[in-house]
């Protein structure tokens, strides 16, 4: 008589991380084979496969919470204005390639959007509440320090950009200060004299980041640098047009613009245009994204281009790795210039 091997059992001790050890794998790949991506290579899927195999591994998504101790969502918050979040497209871009990374990963992305004047104990509550395992943070207004206090230490946190300068999370952030000094390079070497920066929000380090690479481009070129054409913007449209039409007012002289995104640059060249001043002809315009305006604008933005999507992808990835317990450095993506109508010579 033939005895058959006892059958491995696939209760509650059979987990997604079982199955991962078995195959040499993370959890997140494990998850990506069972969801069917094709970003796992052909030897992984096998191994994964086999694992899964061997334990009779039919995982839901409440036996996946209730075994690894987890509740499977990972939150992206924002801190913005209505208008700067539905109007801006650089904001669909980050959570498009977040949000696709983290549902490949078999985990469930959570948006959160919060208003720059709601309350931070109204905020920690809901995140409190929401038993999230990872959090990734952009556009961030206030001090840090609170904040950081306020979260759960055993929370996965990656920031969005630099946001300040935390020590105690990660972030990946664009090369904001490369970006406005390639503007503003570009800007000089057209032959404009006067240039104005209307900033981004300076409560924000992109922001900061945007003006220092200004004003290392000014410094570089052995320009005086005129506080009189650093206008504080706030990354809006409807700002940068209040602000043209006040450079206007008070005729302030200037033939050059870098704005800190390209709703700003669009406001800009909206006044210019309603005055009678052409573009580029009497003032060149740069703006910073190249997100859809810039390409669809007339006339078309020169702009600076952030790898919008990959930021948000790679915000995620970090999120991953921080959960799989790996190390997480800090990374930072470049930029180049894109050169359009804007600045046409």
């Amino acid at each position: 008589m033939t005895t058959r091997p006892p059958r491995a059992s696939k209760g509650p001790d059979v987990t997604i991380d079982l199955v991962a050890k078995a195959a040499g794998v993370s959890r997140a790949t494990v998850s990506r084979v069972m969801n069917g991506s094709a970003k796992v290579s052909p030897e992984r899927e096998k191994a994964v496969k086999k694992a899964i195999a061997k334990y009779h591994f039919t995982p839901n998504a409440t036996a996946r919470r209730l075994a690894g101790g987890r509740s499977g969502l990972i939150a992206l918050l924002l801190e913005e204005s209505s208008e700067e979040f539905f109007l801006n497209p650089f904001w669909g871009q980050i959570v498009q390639g977040f949000s696709t990374a983290i549902t490949d990963a078999g985990l469930h992305p959570l948006l959160l959007i919060r208003p720059k004047s709601g309350s931070e104990d109204s905020l920690f509550s809901t995140l409190q509440a929401g038993q999230m395992d990872g959090l990734a943070i952009f556009s961030w207004h206030r001090p840090l320090k609170s904040f950081e206090k306020m979260l759960d230490p055993k929370m996965a946190v990656v920031f969005g950009g630099d946001l300040g300068g935390s020590t105690k999370y990660p972030y990946v952030d664009v090369d904001n200060v490369k970006g406005g000094f390639l503007a503003t390079k570009h800007l000089i070497d057209l032959g404009c004299k006067n240039i104005v920066t209307i900033t981004g929000d300076l409560k924000l380090q992109s922001g900061r980041d945007r003006l220092e690479g200004y004003e290392n481009a000014m410094a570089a070129a052995k320009r005086r640098i005129n506080d009189d054409l650093i206008i504080h913007g706030d990354y809006t449209q409807s700002k940068a047009e209040e602000l043209a039409r006040t450079l206007l007012k008070k005729k302030i002289k200037f033939d050059g613009v870098f704005a800190g995104n390209d709703l700003s640059a669009v406001g800009v060249i909206n006044v210019l245009l309603q005055n009678g001043i052409s573009v580029p002809e009497k003032v060149k315009v740069v703006g910073f994204d190249d997100s859809p305006f810039a390409s669809r604008n007339q006339p078309t933005i020169t702009s600076v281009r952030q790898p919008v999507r990959e930021l948000g992808a790679e915000v995620a990835a970090s999120l991953l790795a921080m959960l799989d317990g790996k190390d997480v450095a800090n990374k930072m993506l470049d930029v180049k210039l894109i050169k359009r109508q804007s600045t046409a010579s």
